[in-house]
Protein backbone atom coordinates (compact mmCIF):
# COMPACT_ATOMS: atom_id res chain seq x y z
CA UNK A 1 0.00 0.00 0.00
CA UNK A 2 2.86 2.58 -0.80
CA UNK A 3 -0.33 5.27 -1.47
CA UNK A 4 -1.77 4.64 1.71
CA UNK A 5 -1.46 6.58 4.40
CA UNK A 6 -2.19 5.53 8.37
CA UNK A 7 -6.08 5.90 7.80
CA UNK A 8 -6.81 4.79 4.98
CA UNK A 9 -4.46 1.53 6.29
CA UNK A 10 -6.19 1.02 9.30
CA UNK A 11 -9.61 1.48 7.11
CA UNK A 12 -8.84 -0.82 4.87
CA UNK A 13 -7.36 -4.13 7.34
CA UNK A 14 -10.92 -3.15 9.85
CA UNK A 15 -12.83 -3.67 6.09
CA UNK A 16 -11.38 -6.64 5.18
CA UNK A 17 -11.35 -8.49 8.02
CA UNK A 18 -15.10 -7.72 9.38
CA UNK A 19 -15.45 -8.92 5.46
CA UNK A 20 -14.06 -12.27 6.41
CA UNK A 21 -16.29 -12.39 9.65
CA UNK A 22 -19.41 -11.64 7.54
CA UNK A 23 -18.37 -14.22 5.17
CA UNK A 24 -17.62 -16.78 7.18
CA UNK A 25 -20.84 -16.57 9.39
CA UNK A 26 -22.57 -16.85 6.05
CA UNK A 27 -20.90 -19.76 4.75
CA UNK A 28 -21.71 -21.31 8.01
CA UNK A 29 -25.36 -20.41 7.92
CA UNK A 30 -25.95 -21.51 4.91
CA UNK A 31 -24.11 -24.95 5.38
CA UNK A 32 -26.99 -25.77 7.95
CA UNK A 33 -29.86 -24.72 5.18
CA UNK A 34 -31.03 -27.37 3.11
CA UNK A 35 -29.70 -28.37 -0.50
CA UNK A 36 -32.74 -26.51 -2.18
CA UNK A 37 -31.17 -23.14 -0.72
CA UNK A 38 -28.01 -24.68 -1.77
CA UNK A 39 -28.83 -24.41 -5.28
CA UNK A 40 -30.72 -21.34 -5.41
CA UNK A 41 -27.40 -19.76 -3.83
CA UNK A 42 -25.22 -21.60 -7.08
CA UNK A 43 -27.57 -20.50 -9.21
CA UNK A 44 -28.28 -17.16 -8.24
CA UNK A 45 -24.34 -16.58 -8.01
CA UNK A 46 -23.41 -17.48 -11.26
CA UNK A 47 -26.46 -15.25 -12.84
CA UNK A 48 -24.59 -12.65 -10.74
CA UNK A 49 -21.44 -12.66 -11.61
CA UNK A 50 -22.57 -13.38 -15.06
CA UNK A 51 -24.47 -10.34 -15.71
CA UNK A 52 -21.30 -8.56 -13.71
CA UNK A 53 -19.01 -9.04 -16.74
CA UNK A 54 -21.87 -6.75 -18.64
CA UNK A 55 -22.50 -3.31 -17.26
CA UNK A 56 -24.77 -0.95 -17.76
CA UNK A 57 -23.38 2.62 -17.95
CA UNK A 58 -25.44 5.22 -16.65
CA UNK A 59 -26.12 8.10 -19.34
CA UNK A 60 -23.50 11.39 -18.16
CA UNK A 61 -22.16 9.04 -15.58
CA UNK A 62 -18.80 7.71 -15.17
CA UNK A 63 -20.66 4.78 -12.53
CA UNK A 64 -22.51 1.82 -13.83
CA UNK A 65 -24.75 -1.29 -12.27
CA UNK A 66 -24.97 -4.87 -13.46
CA UNK A 67 -28.75 -7.22 -13.59
CA UNK A 68 -26.56 -9.24 -10.31
CA UNK A 69 -28.35 -7.45 -8.06
CA UNK A 70 -31.39 -8.42 -9.29
CA UNK A 71 -30.49 -12.07 -8.52
CA UNK A 72 -28.55 -11.17 -5.49
CA UNK A 73 -31.62 -9.73 -3.83
CA UNK A 74 -33.68 -12.39 -4.97
CA UNK A 75 -31.33 -14.59 -3.10
CA UNK A 76 -32.03 -12.17 0.09
CA UNK A 77 -35.88 -12.61 0.14
CA UNK A 78 -35.55 -16.37 -0.75
CA UNK A 79 -32.58 -17.20 1.87
CA UNK A 80 -31.83 -14.81 3.66
CA UNK A 81 -29.22 -12.10 4.04
CA UNK A 82 -26.33 -14.71 4.75
CA UNK A 83 -27.26 -16.34 1.04
CA UNK A 84 -26.95 -12.43 -0.24
CA UNK A 85 -24.00 -11.61 1.12
CA UNK A 86 -22.14 -14.53 -0.25
CA UNK A 87 -23.43 -13.50 -3.77
CA UNK A 88 -22.87 -10.33 -3.31
CA UNK A 89 -19.07 -11.11 -2.61
CA UNK A 90 -18.55 -13.22 -5.36
CA UNK A 91 -20.80 -10.49 -7.69
CA UNK A 92 -18.31 -7.60 -6.79
CA UNK A 93 -14.45 -10.21 -7.35
CA UNK A 94 -16.22 -9.79 -10.67
CA UNK A 95 -16.56 -6.42 -11.40
CA UNK A 96 -13.55 -5.69 -9.23
CA UNK A 97 -11.33 -7.81 -11.51
CA UNK A 98 -12.99 -5.79 -14.19
CA UNK A 99 -12.29 -2.20 -13.45
CA UNK A 100 -9.30 -2.43 -11.28
CA UNK A 101 -5.60 -3.69 -11.46
CA UNK A 102 -5.29 -3.26 -7.76
CA UNK A 103 -5.04 -6.04 -5.63
CA UNK A 104 -5.89 -3.68 -2.50
CA UNK A 105 -9.04 -3.22 -4.41
CA UNK A 106 -9.78 -6.49 -5.67
CA UNK A 107 -9.66 -7.58 -1.98
CA UNK A 108 -11.67 -4.67 -0.21
CA UNK A 109 -14.36 -4.86 -3.04
CA UNK A 110 -15.76 -8.31 -2.14
CA UNK A 111 -15.53 -7.59 2.00
CA UNK A 112 -16.90 -4.55 1.62
CA UNK A 113 -20.27 -6.18 -0.74
CA UNK A 114 -20.37 -8.60 2.17
CA UNK A 115 -20.51 -6.52 4.98
CA UNK A 116 -22.93 -3.92 2.95
CA UNK A 117 -25.26 -6.76 2.38
CA UNK A 118 -25.48 -8.41 5.46
CA UNK A 119 -25.88 -5.35 7.18
CA UNK A 120 -29.21 -3.61 4.75
CA UNK A 121 -30.61 -7.06 4.73
CA UNK A 122 -30.50 -8.17 8.05
CA UNK A 123 -32.54 -4.59 8.77
CA UNK A 124 -34.85 -5.39 5.84
CA UNK A 125 -35.56 -9.31 7.03
CA UNK A 126 -35.85 -8.09 10.83
CA UNK A 127 -38.33 -4.90 9.40
CA UNK A 128 -40.43 -7.84 7.35
CA UNK A 129 -40.37 -10.26 10.56
CA UNK A 130 -41.58 -7.13 12.95
CA UNK A 131 -44.36 -6.37 10.22
CA UNK A 132 -45.51 -10.23 9.87
CA UNK A 133 -45.66 -10.49 13.92
CA UNK A 134 -48.14 -7.39 13.88
CA UNK A 135 -49.89 -9.01 11.15
CA UNK A 136 -48.55 -6.43 8.27
CA UNK A 137 -47.74 -8.78 5.69
CA UNK A 138 -48.76 -7.37 2.33
CA UNK A 139 -47.01 -7.21 -1.24
CA UNK A 140 -47.00 -3.78 -1.12
CA UNK A 141 -44.92 -3.40 2.12
CA UNK A 142 -42.92 -6.03 0.51
CA UNK A 143 -42.14 -3.80 -2.18
CA UNK A 144 -41.65 -0.81 0.06
CA UNK A 145 -39.02 -2.42 1.91
CA UNK A 146 -36.95 -4.02 -0.81
CA UNK A 147 -36.54 -0.17 -2.29
CA UNK A 148 -35.88 0.92 0.69
CA UNK A 149 -33.60 -1.77 1.48
CA UNK A 150 -31.45 -1.22 -1.68
CA UNK A 151 -31.17 2.36 -1.05
CA UNK A 152 -29.99 1.25 2.13
CA UNK A 153 -27.37 -1.35 0.62
CA UNK A 154 -26.64 1.52 -2.20
CA UNK A 155 -25.88 3.70 1.01
CA UNK A 156 -23.51 1.70 2.52
CA UNK A 157 -21.42 -0.39 0.30
CA UNK A 158 -20.84 3.35 -1.82
CA UNK A 159 -19.75 5.17 1.30
CA UNK A 160 -17.66 2.22 2.51
CA UNK A 161 -15.95 1.82 -1.04
CA UNK A 162 -15.54 5.86 -1.75
CA UNK A 163 -14.18 6.32 1.78
CA UNK A 164 -10.80 5.09 1.00
CA UNK A 165 -9.77 7.69 -1.23
CA UNK A 166 -11.05 10.26 0.72
CA UNK A 167 -9.27 8.36 3.81
CA UNK A 168 -5.77 8.93 1.42
CA UNK A 169 -6.79 13.09 0.51
CA UNK A 170 -8.20 13.53 3.74
CA UNK A 171 -11.70 14.85 1.56
CA UNK A 172 -14.89 14.88 3.85
CA UNK A 173 -18.05 13.29 3.05
CA UNK A 174 -20.17 16.12 1.35
CA UNK A 175 -23.53 14.97 0.51
CA UNK A 176 -24.45 16.69 -2.20
CA UNK A 177 -21.21 15.76 -3.91
CA UNK A 178 -22.29 12.19 -3.20
CA UNK A 179 -25.89 12.96 -4.49
CA UNK A 180 -24.65 14.29 -7.33
CA UNK A 181 -21.84 11.25 -8.52
CA UNK A 182 -24.28 8.44 -7.07
CA UNK A 183 -27.89 9.47 -6.83
CA UNK A 184 -28.78 7.73 -10.26
CA UNK A 185 -27.21 4.76 -8.62
CA UNK A 186 -29.38 4.50 -5.92
CA UNK A 187 -31.99 4.54 -8.68
CA UNK A 188 -30.87 1.90 -10.41
CA UNK A 189 -30.82 -0.14 -7.00
CA UNK A 190 -34.10 0.53 -6.25
CA UNK A 191 -35.33 -0.52 -9.88
CA UNK A 192 -33.27 -3.67 -9.38
CA UNK A 193 -35.14 -4.35 -5.83
CA UNK A 194 -38.30 -4.10 -7.42
CA UNK A 195 -37.82 -6.31 -10.14
CA UNK A 196 -36.70 -8.91 -7.39
CA UNK A 197 -39.61 -8.62 -5.39
CA UNK A 198 -41.88 -8.82 -8.32
CA UNK A 199 -39.84 -12.64 -9.26
CA UNK A 200 -40.04 -13.63 -5.41
CA UNK A 201 -43.42 -12.66 -5.66
CA UNK A 202 -44.04 -14.75 -9.00
CA UNK A 203 -41.57 -17.10 -7.22
CA UNK A 204 -44.34 -17.64 -3.90
CA UNK A 205 -47.45 -17.98 -6.15
CA UNK A 206 -45.77 -19.91 -9.13
CA UNK A 207 -42.52 -21.76 -8.43
CA UNK A 208 -39.21 -21.71 -10.09
CA UNK A 209 -40.52 -22.02 -13.26
CA UNK A 210 -41.57 -18.03 -13.65
CA UNK A 211 -37.99 -17.06 -12.60
CA UNK A 212 -36.24 -19.22 -15.24
CA UNK A 213 -38.58 -17.85 -17.75
CA UNK A 214 -38.04 -14.16 -16.44
CA UNK A 215 -33.98 -14.62 -16.27
CA UNK A 216 -33.98 -14.70 -20.69
CA UNK A 217 -36.19 -11.43 -20.44
CA UNK A 218 -33.81 -9.77 -18.09
CA UNK A 219 -30.77 -10.22 -19.68
CA UNK A 220 -32.25 -9.35 -23.21
CA UNK A 221 -33.01 -6.13 -21.72
CA UNK A 222 -30.05 -5.66 -19.78
CA UNK A 223 -28.04 -6.55 -22.65
CA UNK A 224 -29.69 -4.14 -25.26
CA UNK A 225 -29.67 -1.39 -22.42
CA UNK A 226 -25.34 -1.70 -22.76
CA UNK A 227 -25.18 -1.89 -26.07
CA UNK A 228 -27.40 0.74 -26.55
CA UNK A 229 -25.94 3.12 -23.44
CA UNK A 230 -22.37 1.65 -25.27
CA UNK A 231 -23.62 3.38 -28.67
CA UNK A 232 -24.65 6.45 -26.48
CA UNK A 233 -21.04 6.77 -25.43
CA UNK A 234 -19.61 6.16 -28.82
CA UNK A 235 -21.59 9.27 -30.36
CA UNK A 236 -21.16 11.40 -27.46
CA UNK A 237 -17.16 10.79 -27.92
CA UNK A 238 -17.26 10.85 -31.42
CA UNK A 239 -19.14 14.35 -30.99
CA UNK A 240 -16.72 15.75 -28.29
CA UNK A 241 -13.60 14.43 -30.57
CA UNK A 242 -14.87 16.87 -33.22
CA UNK A 243 -16.00 19.73 -31.06
CA UNK A 244 -11.99 19.18 -29.74
CA UNK A 245 -10.55 19.38 -32.97
CA UNK A 246 -12.53 22.25 -33.98
CA UNK A 247 -11.59 24.00 -30.78
CA UNK A 248 -8.30 22.90 -31.49
CA UNK A 249 -8.25 24.57 -34.74
CA UNK A 250 -9.89 28.05 -33.58
CA UNK A 251 -6.82 27.91 -31.42
CA UNK A 252 -4.50 27.85 -33.62
CA UNK A 253 -6.26 30.13 -36.04
CA UNK A 254 -6.18 32.44 -33.11
CA UNK A 255 -2.90 31.94 -32.25
CA UNK A 256 -1.87 32.48 -35.25
CA UNK A 257 -3.18 35.86 -35.27
CA UNK A 258 -1.87 36.61 -31.70
CA UNK A 259 1.64 35.62 -33.39
CA UNK A 260 1.38 37.73 -36.35
CA UNK A 261 0.21 40.68 -34.21
CA UNK A 262 3.47 39.80 -32.01
CA UNK A 263 5.54 40.23 -35.12
CA UNK A 264 3.91 43.45 -36.12
CA UNK A 265 4.38 44.81 -32.79
CA UNK A 266 7.79 44.10 -32.84
CA UNK A 267 8.16 45.82 -36.44
CA UNK A 268 6.73 48.61 -35.09
CA UNK A 269 8.61 48.81 -31.71
CA UNK A 270 12.10 48.47 -33.87
CA UNK A 271 10.68 50.74 -36.66
CA UNK A 272 10.34 53.18 -33.94
CA UNK A 273 13.69 52.55 -32.36
CA UNK A 274 15.42 53.83 -35.89
CA UNK A 275 13.35 56.54 -36.50
CA UNK A 276 14.59 57.80 -33.12
CA UNK A 277 18.19 57.58 -34.52
CA UNK A 278 16.37 59.71 -38.37
CA UNK A 279 15.31 61.73 -35.91
CA UNK A 280 18.65 62.60 -34.12
CA UNK A 281 20.54 62.70 -37.29
CA UNK A 282 18.17 65.14 -38.98
CA UNK A 283 18.54 67.75 -35.79
CA UNK A 284 21.78 67.61 -35.76
CA UNK A 285 22.44 68.46 -39.71
CA UNK A 286 19.42 70.85 -38.67
CA UNK A 287 21.84 72.23 -36.33
CA UNK A 288 25.03 72.32 -38.22
CA UNK A 289 23.05 74.13 -41.31
CA UNK A 290 21.98 76.69 -38.79
CA UNK A 291 25.06 77.53 -37.28
CA UNK A 292 27.52 77.04 -40.62
CA UNK A 293 30.28 78.98 -40.66
CA UNK A 294 29.22 79.66 -44.04
CA UNK A 295 27.98 83.30 -42.54
CA UNK A 296 31.85 83.90 -41.94
CA UNK A 297 32.31 83.45 -45.96
CA UNK A 298 29.93 86.25 -46.36
CA UNK A 299 31.17 88.51 -44.35
CA UNK A 300 34.93 88.00 -45.71
CA UNK A 301 33.45 88.34 -49.08
CA UNK A 302 31.62 91.57 -48.04
CA UNK A 303 34.84 92.88 -46.81
CA UNK A 304 36.83 92.38 -49.90
CA UNK A 305 34.07 93.77 -52.03
CA UNK A 306 34.37 96.86 -49.87
CA UNK A 307 38.30 96.98 -50.75
CA UNK A 308 38.13 96.17 -54.27
CA UNK A 309 40.04 99.31 -55.54
CA UNK A 310 42.79 98.70 -52.78
CA UNK A 311 42.45 94.49 -52.51
CA UNK A 312 45.87 94.66 -52.42
CA UNK A 313 46.70 97.94 -50.14
CA UNK A 314 43.75 96.50 -47.75
CA UNK A 315 45.97 93.29 -47.36
CA UNK A 316 49.49 93.88 -46.82
CA UNK A 317 49.11 97.25 -44.93
CA UNK A 318 45.64 97.57 -42.97
CA UNK A 319 45.59 95.37 -39.94
CA UNK A 320 42.39 93.92 -40.46
CA UNK A 321 43.05 93.37 -43.99
CA UNK A 322 46.47 91.33 -42.86
CA UNK A 323 43.98 88.71 -40.68
CA UNK A 324 41.61 88.12 -44.27
CA UNK A 325 44.52 85.44 -45.46
CA UNK A 326 43.92 83.67 -42.05
CA UNK A 327 40.83 83.68 -41.77
CA UNK A 328 39.84 82.02 -44.80
CA UNK A 329 42.03 79.49 -44.53
CA UNK A 330 40.73 78.41 -41.29
CA UNK A 331 37.13 79.06 -42.78
CA UNK A 332 37.73 76.93 -45.53
CA UNK A 333 38.96 73.58 -42.83
CA UNK A 334 35.84 74.83 -40.35
CA UNK A 335 33.84 74.43 -43.79
CA UNK A 336 35.82 71.26 -44.46
CA UNK A 337 35.06 69.92 -41.18
CA UNK A 338 31.45 71.06 -41.38
CA UNK A 339 30.85 69.23 -44.44
CA UNK A 340 32.99 66.15 -43.69
CA UNK A 341 30.01 66.17 -40.27
CA UNK A 342 27.12 66.81 -42.34
CA UNK A 343 28.29 64.25 -45.13
CA UNK A 344 28.76 61.38 -42.14
CA UNK A 345 25.31 62.29 -40.56
CA UNK A 346 23.40 61.78 -44.15
CA UNK A 347 25.21 58.81 -44.09
CA UNK A 348 24.27 57.82 -41.06
CA UNK A 349 20.59 58.83 -41.66
CA UNK A 350 20.70 56.97 -44.79
CA UNK A 351 21.53 54.12 -43.36
CA UNK A 352 18.85 54.06 -40.74
CA UNK A 353 16.22 54.85 -43.34
CA UNK A 354 17.80 51.60 -45.16
CA UNK A 355 17.62 49.76 -42.09
CA UNK A 356 13.65 50.40 -41.77
CA UNK A 357 13.35 49.54 -45.23
CA UNK A 358 14.89 46.15 -44.34
CA UNK A 359 12.63 45.80 -41.64
CA UNK A 360 9.36 46.49 -42.89
CA UNK A 361 10.48 44.37 -46.38
CA UNK A 362 11.55 41.18 -44.15
CA UNK A 363 7.86 41.26 -42.68
CA UNK A 364 6.12 41.70 -45.73
CA UNK A 365 7.71 38.99 -47.07
CA UNK A 366 5.92 36.84 -44.37
CA UNK A 367 2.70 38.89 -44.29
CA UNK A 368 0.91 36.78 -47.02
CA UNK A 369 2.47 33.48 -45.85
CA UNK A 370 -0.15 30.77 -44.43
CA UNK A 371 1.21 27.58 -43.82
CA UNK A 372 3.05 27.06 -46.78
CA UNK A 373 5.86 24.40 -46.86
CA UNK A 374 8.84 25.40 -48.56
CA UNK A 375 12.23 24.53 -49.34
CA UNK A 376 14.65 27.02 -46.74
CA UNK A 377 17.58 27.72 -44.95
CA UNK A 378 17.04 27.76 -41.52
CA UNK A 379 20.43 29.97 -40.96
CA UNK A 380 18.94 32.71 -42.95
CA UNK A 381 15.49 32.82 -41.24
CA UNK A 382 17.14 33.15 -38.04
CA UNK A 383 18.85 36.08 -39.48
CA UNK A 384 16.14 37.44 -41.14
CA UNK A 385 14.18 37.50 -37.64
CA UNK A 386 17.83 39.02 -35.97
CA UNK A 387 17.12 42.34 -39.04
CA UNK A 388 13.47 42.29 -37.25
CA UNK A 389 14.76 42.84 -34.00
CA UNK A 390 18.05 44.25 -34.32
CA UNK A 391 17.23 48.10 -33.16
CA UNK A 392 15.61 46.35 -29.76
CA UNK A 393 19.25 44.34 -29.38
CA UNK A 394 21.41 47.59 -29.58
CA UNK A 395 19.33 49.32 -27.49
CA UNK A 396 20.00 47.31 -24.68
CA UNK A 397 23.71 46.48 -25.80
CA UNK A 398 23.52 42.72 -26.38
CA UNK A 399 26.33 41.22 -28.31
CA UNK A 400 25.24 38.01 -30.94
CA UNK A 401 26.81 34.95 -31.04
CA UNK A 402 26.07 32.79 -33.50
CA UNK A 403 26.93 28.90 -33.42
CA UNK A 404 25.78 27.84 -36.64
CA UNK A 405 26.95 24.39 -37.74
CA UNK A 406 26.17 23.48 -41.39
CA UNK A 407 22.55 22.48 -41.87
CA UNK A 408 21.15 21.21 -45.17
CA UNK A 409 17.90 23.39 -47.08
CA UNK A 410 14.90 21.78 -45.17
CA UNK A 411 11.42 22.17 -46.13
CA UNK A 412 9.68 24.03 -43.27
CA UNK A 413 6.66 26.59 -42.78
CA UNK A 414 8.83 29.85 -42.97
CA UNK A 415 5.78 31.78 -41.52
CA UNK A 416 5.39 29.65 -38.45
CA UNK A 417 9.21 29.22 -38.36
CA UNK A 418 9.55 33.16 -38.44
CA UNK A 419 7.11 33.92 -35.76
CA UNK A 420 9.12 31.32 -33.49
CA UNK A 421 12.23 33.24 -33.40
CA UNK A 422 10.70 36.77 -33.10
CA UNK A 423 8.94 35.44 -30.10
CA UNK A 424 12.03 34.04 -28.84
CA UNK A 425 14.58 36.88 -29.57
CA UNK A 426 11.99 39.54 -28.02
CA UNK A 427 11.95 37.46 -25.02
CA UNK A 428 15.03 37.09 -24.77
CA UNK A 429 16.09 40.92 -24.93
CA UNK A 430 12.99 41.43 -22.69
CA UNK A 431 14.42 39.18 -19.87
CA UNK A 432 18.49 40.69 -20.79
CA UNK A 433 17.13 44.22 -20.57
CA UNK A 434 15.76 43.57 -16.87
CA UNK A 435 18.23 41.80 -15.81
CA UNK A 436 21.48 43.69 -13.79
CA UNK A 437 24.52 44.31 -15.79
CA UNK A 438 25.96 46.85 -18.23
CA UNK A 439 26.32 43.99 -21.45
CA UNK A 440 24.52 41.13 -22.36
CA UNK A 441 24.82 37.96 -24.96
CA UNK A 442 22.66 36.81 -27.14
CA UNK A 443 23.52 33.03 -28.13
CA UNK A 444 22.02 31.91 -31.09
CA UNK A 445 22.55 28.14 -32.41
CA UNK A 446 21.54 25.82 -35.15
CA UNK A 447 22.35 22.13 -35.19
CA UNK A 448 21.04 18.73 -36.05
CA UNK A 449 20.49 16.43 -32.79
CA UNK A 450 21.79 13.33 -32.96
CA UNK A 451 17.96 11.68 -33.17
CA UNK A 452 17.77 13.51 -36.40
CA UNK A 453 15.78 16.68 -35.88
CA UNK A 454 16.68 20.13 -36.66
CA UNK A 455 17.71 22.25 -32.83
CA UNK A 456 17.26 25.79 -33.19
CA UNK A 457 18.19 27.02 -29.38
CA UNK A 458 17.88 30.65 -28.22
CA UNK A 459 19.97 31.45 -24.87
CA UNK A 460 20.59 34.89 -22.76
CA UNK A 461 22.01 36.00 -19.75
CA UNK A 462 18.80 37.37 -18.52
CA UNK A 463 16.92 36.89 -15.67
CA UNK A 464 16.46 33.43 -15.80
CA UNK A 465 12.88 31.56 -14.76
CA UNK A 466 12.16 29.91 -11.55
CA UNK A 467 11.75 25.96 -11.64
CA UNK A 468 7.82 26.28 -11.21
CA UNK A 469 7.48 28.50 -14.03
CA UNK A 470 8.95 26.33 -16.94
CA UNK A 471 6.15 24.79 -18.17
CA UNK A 472 3.85 27.58 -16.84
CA UNK A 473 5.09 29.92 -19.20
CA UNK A 474 3.88 27.88 -22.17
CA UNK A 475 0.19 28.08 -20.75
CA UNK A 476 -2.39 30.70 -21.99
CA UNK A 477 -2.32 33.98 -20.32
CA UNK A 478 0.53 33.00 -18.24
CA UNK A 479 3.39 36.02 -18.71
CA UNK A 480 5.32 38.09 -16.71
CA UNK A 481 5.50 41.65 -18.22
CA UNK A 482 3.55 44.29 -16.69
CA UNK A 483 1.74 44.63 -20.32
CA UNK A 484 2.14 41.46 -21.37
CA UNK A 485 -0.68 39.13 -22.51
CA UNK A 486 0.17 36.09 -22.37
CA UNK A 487 -0.09 35.14 -25.99
CA UNK A 488 3.58 34.95 -27.60
CA UNK A 489 5.14 31.60 -26.21
CA UNK A 490 1.47 29.67 -26.09
CA UNK A 491 1.62 30.21 -29.89
CA UNK A 492 4.78 29.62 -30.25
CA UNK A 493 4.53 25.88 -28.97
CA UNK A 494 0.87 25.78 -30.60
CA UNK A 495 3.08 26.39 -33.90
CA UNK A 496 5.93 24.00 -33.24
CA UNK A 497 3.23 21.36 -32.28
CA UNK A 498 1.60 21.99 -36.10
CA UNK A 499 4.93 21.41 -37.39
CA UNK A 500 5.27 18.20 -35.80
CA UNK A 501 8.17 19.67 -33.64
CA UNK A 502 8.83 20.91 -29.88
CA UNK A 503 9.75 23.86 -27.89
CA UNK A 504 11.34 23.74 -24.38
CA UNK A 505 12.58 25.93 -22.13
CA UNK A 506 15.40 25.19 -20.07
CA UNK A 507 17.22 27.83 -16.77
CA UNK A 508 19.09 27.08 -14.10
CA UNK A 509 17.34 29.71 -11.84
CA UNK A 510 16.58 33.48 -11.12
CA UNK A 511 19.89 35.58 -12.63
CA UNK A 512 21.36 32.56 -14.33
CA UNK A 513 19.75 32.88 -17.93
CA UNK A 514 17.46 30.83 -20.39
CA UNK A 515 17.52 28.46 -22.83
CA UNK A 516 14.71 27.93 -25.15
CA UNK A 517 15.05 25.43 -27.56
CA UNK A 518 12.91 24.43 -31.09
CA UNK A 519 13.16 21.06 -32.18
CA UNK A 520 11.56 20.22 -35.66
CA UNK A 521 11.28 17.40 -37.94
CA UNK A 522 14.08 17.34 -41.15
CA UNK A 523 10.98 16.31 -42.90
CA UNK A 524 7.72 18.58 -42.55
CA UNK A 525 5.12 16.95 -41.76
CA UNK A 526 2.30 16.80 -44.41
CA UNK A 527 -0.79 18.59 -44.09
CA UNK A 528 -3.16 15.89 -43.30
CA UNK A 529 -0.49 14.07 -40.62
CA UNK A 530 0.13 16.97 -38.68
CA UNK A 531 -1.52 17.28 -35.12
Amino acid sequence: MPDYNRRATVYWWTVVVLGLAVLAHAVQHVAALPPRAWMHLAGGTVLAMLAGLVPVRIPRSTNSFTAGEIFIFLLLLLDGPQAAAIASACEAAVGSYRTSRRWTSRIASPAMAAVAMFSAGSLLHAALDALKRHGLDSDGLLLAGAVCFALAYFVINTVMVTMVARLKSNEPLRLRSFIDSFGWLGVAYAGNASVASFLYLSFRNSGIVVVVAAVPIIVILLTTGHYFFRREEAEEAVRKAREQQAAQRQMLENARHAGMAEIATNVLHNVGNVLNSVNVSAELIGAKVRDSESAGLARAVALMDAHAHDLGDYITGDPRGRLLPGYLKQLAQALAEERQGIADELAALTKSVKHIKEIVATQQSYAGASSVIEEVQITDLVEDALRIDTGGLADHRVSVVRAFAPVPLLMLDKHRVLLILVNLIGNARFAMKGAPGAHHQLTLRVDVAPDGTLEVAVSDTGEGIPAENLTRIFAHGFTTKKDGHGFGLHSCVLAAREMGGTLVAHSDGPGLGATFTLKLPLQAPTESSAP
